[in-house]
C-alpha cells in the first residue's frame, strides 16, 4: 500500500520530534510505530471494563506492575486462571 500524506508545519514538527525521540531513521518505521500504538489503543479501548472498588483496582494495579504488566494483562491473566480453575486462590 502506497501512502501519501502532506502534513502542515505544526505536524511536521511533532513529526519530527516522535522521530527523534524515537531514535528511528526511517518515516516507514515511524508510521508503523504510529499504527501499532493506535490500533492497541483502539483494541484496548474495545474491551469490556471491569469495574472493581478503588482499593481492589489500586492493589491489582500494583500487583500487575511488579509483574511487569498491564492492569488490563493482568486482569485478563486472572480472568482466565479462575474461569479455568474456580477453587484457585488469588
Amino acid at each position: 500500500m502506497k501512502l501519501n500524506v502532506t502534513l502542515n508545519e505544526e505536524q511536521s514538527k511533532a513529526f519530527q520530534e516522535i522521530k527523534k525521540d524515537s531514535c528511528m531513521i526511517s518515516n516507514k518505521s515511524i508510521i508503523c510505530l504510529m499504527i501499532s500504538h493506535e490500533e492497541d489503543r483502539i483494541l484496548r479501548a474495545s474491551r469490556r471494563k471491569v469495574f472493581l472498588p478503588n482499593e481492589i483496582y489500586d492493589k491489582a494495579e500494583k500487583a500487575a506492575k511488579t509483574r511487569g504488566q498491564m492492569i488490563y494483562e493482568y486482569i485478563d491473566e486472572i480472568t482466565d486462571a479462575l474461569l479455568k480453575n474456580p477453587s484457585m486462590k488469588v
